[in-house]
């Protein structure tokens, strides 16, 4: 009998999934709501997109319907003003009855199995939550003993089993409905205690390990339904905020991963590339722009990001060539200018043979450049060690620049493109032939993408960059790790 069941209920979801081809009506009965307009809303990853538009009638009744079936998700009902309620779009026909004084306990699921299922599950959530207020309020409270405490902790986790195991319920019942979909992507691995380690720290790294490893295990990348919630959207955020061991080659070895696996559905693909390589495009942490170059490169294709135009495509993908010489770790491009007598070329690689060298670029003109220039000169004067350069590259070679220079003391290395380069273009061609400068020299913004001022690199003594984007302050941290790894 239970066989059977089980086999009525996979029949009931496909010919559901199937019918729902056919378009979509959904009737709703809500006291306290008539003669007004509404709208339909649904998820796309952690966006909210308007679907559809209806009104209410003068009884307090709704219908949305249309020829083309909504995807299955997670939709909101709103007002123009405020969310009356979630409820879930996977069958074609819908009918639910409720009112605005409490449209969750209020809820009468007149037609939907999914809707049924979703709303007793709040129903008894809200219901476990409220029971565990005064438990969750003494946990925090200081004046709580340890013992009771520790009470109340176990109390707690009884209550969170209970309502894991209601979700696997649901799950063993009914595994191919959306709320089940639901209920398996919200799902953490449940981590071993590793009993028979003794040491605390390695007890902790193999948690960690076991989670990392199977963080994902219960996620169906393959249905497109996990998008139309915002459940995949915070799973993802989740795993590269907290999870993923923030470094960017193991970032890298993450992305491939998660990305690959969306690929079995467009939908996810989409998103999946999509999130990532906008967080990594504007993440603040140093380094992370080599995850983004690499998705770029690898995903955001011709052939892969089928989503958007061939020129934006290229766009994205010039972007990341363009960075990807000038990533952590990479060997800094050399550069040769001209000092500040107007006579020295000043070659980076060949010159300045020190442990360190601090590549800046810089602007006279510029407010903030005139706040960090004398700041990182009283910080590089005040290290004790003496193997280390700065390479100070200014975008003018005028008397102003000059003067900056001295009235600062900035004891650098200062040079700058020879203003005769840009009075006449024949005088670039002459110095290349020359041999004391190169393009990449004369042309120092795109070669090094400077765009705003100041940036701050650091070199190592083979002039490999070991630090971008830097200010003074980030500068001496990342010296002082230098430092203290030779020691």
């Amino acid at each position: 009998m239970k066989k059977l069941l089980s086999i009525l209920l996979i029949t009931f979801f496909s010919v559901t999934a199937f019918s729902q081809k056919s378009g979509y009506k959904i009737k709703m009965k809500i006291d306290g709501m008539k003669d007004s307009t509404c709208y339909l809303i649904s998820y796309f990853g952690s966006q909210r997109y308007y679907k559809d538009t209806a009104s209410f009638n003068s009884s307090g009744v709704i219908i949305f319907e249309g020829k083309k079936a909504l995807p299955g998700g997670i939709y909101t009902l709103y007002t123009g003003k405020k969310v009356l309620f979630e409820f879930l779009v996977n069958e074609p026909y819908i009918e639910l009855e409720t009112d605005t004084i409490d449209p969750i306990g209020h809820m009468k699921v007149k037609k939907s199995l999914e809707n049924k299922l979703f709303f007793e599950h709040m129903v008894f959530v809200n219901k476990k939550q409220k029971d565990t207020q005064a438990l969750r309020a003494k946990l925090k409270d200081e004046k709580t003993s340890a013992k009771e405490k520790e009470e109340i902790t176990i109390k707690l986790t009884a209550v969170s089993k209970e309502i894991n195991d209601y979700r696997l319920g649901i799950i063993e019942k009914y595994p191919t409905s959306l709320n089940a979909v639901i209920y398996r992507t919200m799902k953490e691995p449940e981590t071993p205690s590793f009993a028979e380690e003794k040491n605390d720290s390695t007890i902790r790294f193999l948690k960690y390990r076991y989670l990392k490893d199977h963080y994902w295990d219960d996620v169906d990348f393959s249905d497109a339904r996990i998008n139309y919630t915002p459940l995949y959207h915070n799973k993802l955020e989740k795993y590269f905020d907290k999870v993923a061991y923030p470094m960017p080659d193991s970032i890298i070895k993450d992305v491939d991963f998660v990305i690959n696996k969306a690929k079995a559905n467009d939908d996810i693909f989409k998103y999946s590339v999509h999130y990532l390589i906008n967080k990594y495009e504007k993440s603040k942490i140093m380094g992370m722009d080599a995850v983004f170059a690499h998705i770029a490169l690898n995903f955001y294709t011709h052939d892969l990001a089928f989503w958007v135009d061939s020129a934006q495509v290229e766009k994205v993908q010039d972007r990341a060539r363009k960075l990807e010489p000038l990533l952590i770790g990479k060997q800094a491009i050399n550069l040769s200018l001209i000092d500040t007598s107007g006579k020295k070329w000043i070659n980076m690689y060949r010159d300045l043979k020190t442990d360190y060298t601090v590549l800046v670029f810089w602007d006279p003109n510029c407010g903030h450049c005139k706040k960090e220039l004398p700041k990182l000169a009283r910080y590089i004067d005040s290290l004790e060690t003496k193997s280390i350069s700065v390479y100070s590259v200014s975008s003018k070679s005028d008397a102003e620049w000059k003067k900056f220079i001295i009235d600062n003391n900035l004891n650098f290395n200062n040079v700058a493109v020879p203003q005769a380069v840009y009075e006449d273009q024949q005088k670039a061609t002459e110095y290349i032939l020359k041999g004391v400068t190169d393009l990449k020299s004369l042309n120092y913004n795109t070669t090094y993408d400077i765009f705003t001022t100041p940036q701050i690199y650091l070199l190592d003594k083979d002039k490999k960059i070991i630090g971008k984007k830097l200010d003074t302050g980030l500068l001496k941290n990342v010296l002082e790790h230098q430092f203290k790894m030779k020691k």
